[in-house]
């Protein structure tokens, strides 16, 4: 996986227009410095809400502020996001279900690009729109999941943000009306184990499951009127409608010898109208027959064409994937000599530089344009496979309903085709009594042709139940056998975790004896804490900073060594010496992070923190973003 999430550069612009921020943020450590109350945590704010976070608590300073917009790296796509800042006249709170505008290009493009080449992605997702999460999910490769309620871009950047109002026992960023179930999917979908896979084996359970329970009530409510079980075989009625129908050859065969022995009178205008009525009857019903079938046929193009819709869109998805991997993979094998004279290239170019024309290149363009077009073929895919079940269940229903009127025109032809044999004579005894006769037979073919239908149905939807019991059963045993090697992964990450954290406490100042000589380092993700060993474990307030912020970092650095993890590489800590920590123990915890860090490819990471007491030897370096903020020179101007 390897997901990687980067800030590239975020600016905030005052109500009245003006620029109030703009820094330029870098790969690997990111350190902004200032005074306290200089307004480091504002811009840790403004940042968990521009990448969707659900915040609502601004300072005056930021209240004066219109909106936020930053250039954002996902996986490669280079977007622009915009969010304006909303605040409720009436409880003085910004509203935290505000939509989020998508450029999909870099900052400069979006400053000069029109309104209508930005895209509204609102808070909730619809079924006709998606949400920004929806978006940012399939950006980062994360699977779109929902738990007692959405899992959201806002729930996964609780446990990619550090902030200071949270309490210390809290390691998610606290919200009131948080849930045990939330917080560990939200885990096991950063830690990589929640597997894709399972989860939409899990989807399509439950969705077979009701559609199951649906075909099943339908079951049971034509049995409920339709008690004899010989009732409900198609080829029972049929037999049934088959011998009726020879009870009115008979009879017309006895009237026909009727007429011709004992009364033979030429045609009638009153026999050639009955003729005219049947053979109107006849060609009406051979018309809805016929537009039935053509319905069907239609319907059943449609399910091929959306079919091979459907799977030349996942194709398409699937070369989109592939081109991003094999440009990203090409892009690594450098030119070394010039294709036309075979010269060696001048090797003092930037990596962002052609070697031959010296033009700049913009790496991200193609890979921000496949992610577009990627968004855009999978709504296509979902609109498609929602149309497809439509018109799957329309063409059991019109079969049923096919069948049964071809029975019909069967009947009306053979009317017609008696009729043509004789006159029948109305006024004989015998002859009424033979219509009589008849019309009670038809009657109950009409009856007959009416239980049909339901037969048909219920022939239908029994193969139906089938066939979803069949398809459960193999799912049930592919989910445990994917939930065995979600276990097996999960503890394999947790160790590795466990580990990174160990490090982190045994190499704290000695102010804690549990924190040097720690054995284990146990975080429950589902309960919201991190622990040693004992979960009733009571420790100043510092150290308890001290332990959540070593787990938090302990999860960033474990993101760096596996690429199971889906974790983005990403992380913002507000405040690296909160609760009364001493200085000399936020250096050592400081250098301790950044140390570990260094140990791995900077471009593959971002760590951003803010920090009033920075080492002495990072105060100028190249790590630092923006000035040091005091009181009188704080991190918003022009407010």
């Amino acid at each position: 996986m390897f997901n990687n999430l980067f800030l590239n550069r975020l600016k905030i612009v005052t109500r009245s227009g003006k620029v109030a921020y703009d820094e330029m943020y870098h790969r690997g450590v990111n350190i902004i410095r200032g005074d306290n109350s200089s307004g480091k945590s504002t811009i840790t704010h403004f940042i968990f809400y521009v990448l969707g976070g659900a915040f609502t608590d601004w300072v005056k300073e930021a209240k004066a502020c219109q909106y936020v917009i930053a250039e954002v790296e996902m996986n490669g796509a280079k977007i622009t996001i915009r969010r304006n800042i909303t605040i409720n006249p009436d409880t003085g709170k910004g509203n935290p279900i505000e939509a989020i505008h998508i450029y999909w290009g870099d900052f400069l493009g979006a400053e000069k690009a029109p309104f209508d080449e930005w895209q509204r992605f609102g808070y909730q997702t619809t079924s006709e729109r998606k949400s920004f999460s929806n978006v940012f999910f399939e950006l980062l490769d994360m699977p779109i999941i929902k738990g007692d309620s959405n899992i959201t871009m806002h729930q996964l950047l609780r446990l990619m943000y550090v902030d200071q109002d949270s309490p210390t026992a809290s390691l998610f960023f606290y919200e009131l009306f948080d849930s045990s179930l939330t917080r560990e999917i939200v885990s096991d979908i950063l830690l990589g184990v929640y597997s894709e896979s399972l989860y939409e084996s899990k989807q399509r359970e439950i969705e077979a499951n009701k559609e199951l329970d649906d075909v099943k009530s339908e079951i049971r409510v034509i049995k409920r009127f339709i008690q004899n079980p010989l009732d409900l075989k198609p080829s029972h009625i049929k037999d049934n409608i088959a011998s009726k129908e020879v009870e009115i050859a008979n009879i017309e065969s006895e009237l026909h010898e009727y007429r011709v022995n004992n009364k033979k009178v030429r045609f009638q205008q009153t026999t050639k109208l009955e003729f005219e009525r049947l053979n109107d009857d006849l060609v009406n019903q051979r018309h809805a027959v016929t537009q039935l079938e053509d319905r069907i046929r239609s319907i059943q193009y449609d399910v091929i064409d959306t079919g091979q819709f459907v799977s030349v869109l996942e194709k398409k998805i699937k070369a989109i994937r592939n081109s991003i991997t094999t440009r990203d993979f090409l892009g690594n094998f450098p030119l070394e000599y010039c294709p036309e004279c075979l010269t060696p290239l001048n090797e003092d170019s930037s990596s962002n530089q052609c070697k031959l024309c010296k033009e700049y290149i913009d790496e991200s363009f193609g890979i921000t344009q496949a992610r577009k077009i990627e968004q855009e073929l999978a709504f296509q895919i979902k609109e498609s496979k929602s149309l497809l079940a439509i018109n799957e269940r329309n063409i059991l229903d019109l079969k049923a309903t096919n069948e049964v009127e071809r029975v019909k025109l069967y009947q009306l032809q053979v009317k017609a085709n008696e009729s043509l044999k004789d006159v029948r004579s109305l006024r004989e005894e015998r002859v009424d009594d033979l219509y009589t006769q008849k019309g009670f037979i038809e009657g109950e073919i009409a009856q007959l042709n009416t239980l049909l239908e339901q037969a048909e149905i219920y022939s239908g939807l029994d193969r139906k139940r089938l066939m979803l019991e069949e398809e459960l059963a193999v799912l049930d045993a592919k989910i445990k056998k994917m939930e065995e090697a979600q276990s097996k992964l999960k503890f394999e990450i947790n160790g590795e975790i466990e580990k990174k954290g160990l490090y982190l406490l045994n190499n704290d100042l000695k102010r804690q004896q549990d924190f040097i000589g720690a054995k284990e380092f146990n975080i429950d993700y589902r309960n919201n804490l991190a622990f040693v060993s004992d979960k009733s474990a009571r420790y100043s307030a510092s150290s308890n900073f001290y332990l959540k912020t070593s787990a938090r970092f302990a999860i960033f650095l474990a993101s760096l060594q596996n690429r199971q993890m889906r974790y983005p590489r990403f992380i913002f800590s507000d405040n690296m010496e909160d609760k009364g920590i001493e200085v000399e123990r936020a250096f050592n915890f400081q250098r301790i992070v950044i140390q570990e860090a260094a140990k791995y490819d900077r471009n593959s990471y971002q760590l951003i923190y803010t920090t009033s007491h920075i080492p002495p030897e990072l105060r100028d370096s190249k790590d630092c973003v923006g000035e040091f903020y005091t009181k009188d020179s704080p991190s918003l101007k022009n407010i």
